[in-house]
């Protein structure tokens, strides 16, 4: 592949028919997994000329946009686009202004493209005439530990419509506005875009658009610290109370919060942490698996001050907003 162009110099390098599908990456200091995702975007069977490859680095600070400048004369119609962090929503959304194919298709900097992603979901869309659409997305189970991060879906998630393996009909998105870049976390605002789109037309879930999502490890800390998200539990349920009640499966964000995490979701992990104590035998990753539903624990109280208020803001917002 060749012909890397900055986001710069989109206007004059822009072929006048564009592509069929603009894939758009938000990243943040993940060098080398989003390598090897260019990689296997590289790998496609959809031809190179239809698609194009957006990266947004969002602040990046570990020479990022520099590993992709020196990919010149390696990638295909591959744009750079250099931002302040905003966050992914905000990053995500920039890349989608650049865009100029019909579809966009969102995925990752730490997952891997299927050779016949793009060609599949294509595909999909034709032949559905969906406006919006999700792909299967899996793992390596085996390399999972407590300090891992990854993401399986085998079947249709409207409850979130994870942005690893999502795409929208170009002009739908554009419609709804995009991601709504009030959501503080990288977390919800996934789900709140589908949701509106889905007022627009069909949604599909469509098992051979396939994604890959290896097990990423992270630091103790910040895996404790992944409650503190769910503060957008109160955006997405008083933008969409109906709707969440429906894919959520909840009364309210409290129950989600409360119930569903604290008490279901921490109490599953310990249990299945506790295939640490048999063949392979790993004591260390059940320690520290235990200490994870502790410190979650410990966060989901020391956070409690946060969702009151973010529960007060958006019910005052959102009942203003309806007078």
């Amino acid at each position: 592949m060749n012909n890397v162009r900055d986001a710069e110099n989109h206007g004059a390098l822009s072929d006048s028919s564009g592509p069929t599908i603009s894939v758009v990456v938000a990243t943040f200091n993940r060098r080398e997994s989003l390598r090897r995702l260019l990689e296997s975007l590289a790998k496609q069977t959809f031809s190179a000329d239809q698609f194009e490859v957006i990266v947004v680095s969002d602040g990046s600070t570990d020479w990022t946009v520099d590993m992709l400048r020196e990919l010149k004369g390696g990638f295909r119609n591959l744009e750079i686009l250099d931002l302040k962090n905003r966050g992914p929503g905000a990053a995500r959304n920039a890349g989608a202004r650049l865009a100029r194919g019909k579809y966009l298709a969102f995925t990752d900097d730490d997952c891997l493209a299927a050779p016949d992603w793009l060609e599949q979901l294509v595909r999909a869309f034709e032949c559905t005439g969906a406006v919006g659409l999700q792909g299967q997305t899996t793992t390596d189970r085996l390399a999972r530990t407590p300090l891992t991060h990854q993401i399986e879906i085998l079947k249709p998630c409207l409850t979130s419509m994870p942005t690893c393996n999502a795409a929208y009909l170009k002009s739908a998105f554009d419609k709804v506005g995009g991601f709504d870049e009030s959501f503080k976390f990288a977390h919800d605002e996934d789900a709140d875009l589908a949701w509106r789109v889905e007022d627009l037309g069909k949604m599909v879930f469509v098992p051979e658009v396939h994604i890959i999502h290896p097990p990423r490890r992270d630091k103790l800390m910040k895996r404790a610290r992944w409650v503190r998200g769910l503060e957008s539990e109160f955006l997405l349920y008083h933008k969409s109370p109906e709707k969440y009640r429906k894919y959520v499966k909840s009364p309210s964000p409290w129950w989600t919060i409360y119930w569903k995490v604290f008490v279901v979701g921490q109490l599953q992990w310990a249990k299945s942490c506790c295939k640490y104590l048999l063949k392979p035998f790993r004591p260390d990753l059940f320690i520290v698996g235990i200490t994870l539903v502790v410190a979650r624990w410990f966060n989901l109280i020391r956070f409690l001050p946060s969702y009151w208020n973010a529960q007060s803001v958006y019910r005052t917002k959102f009942s203003k907003s309806q007078i």
